[in-house]
């Protein structure tokens, strides 16, 4: 069982597995969060109790991105109006003991820029309307 927490533990939660796959985004708000990305059937995702946070909406307004009321980490993400969604995205930096050995990155361009700080062996998938980098 892997647990999280925000920094101030407002927003608490555990998944039975760890992530073998993280997504980088590199659109404006998840970089400048430093935001790494796990997606899991909402079922499995289990909240201690129910987080304390604000919902942050933007760009397509299609995403509720959570950040914790008191200490602002972007925590995860839910498909907007859709409570019981099938996947949830979760910050996997916010998940204690995961090592980055273990997990490989992918990073998504939903940037202007293609700039990312993590590094992948993978190409970059393109994000909204882009083509596929070389």
């Amino acid at each position: 069982m892997i647990e999280a927490s925000c920094h101030c533990g407002g927003v608490r939660y555990t998944v039975d597995a760890a992530p073998t796959t993280a997504l980088d985004c590199n659109c404006s708000h998840c970089r400048l969060y430093g935001s790494l990305w796990a997606y899991y059937p909402q079922r499995d995702v289990k909240f201690t109790a129910t987080p304390d946070t604000f919902v942050y909406q933007w760009g397509d307004r299609m995403l509720d991105m959570h950040h914790c009321r008191t200490c602002g980490c972007f925590s995860h993400f839910t498909i907007t109006g859709e409570d019981d969604a099938e996947k949830i995205g979760l910050n996997i930096r916010l998940m204690r003991g995961l090592t980055p050995e273990t997990v490989s990155v992918v990073q998504k361009n939903n940037g202007n820029d293609h700039v990312f700080w993590t590094k992948s062996d993978r190409p970059v998938l393109p994000g909204h309307d882009q083509p596929a980098q070389s």
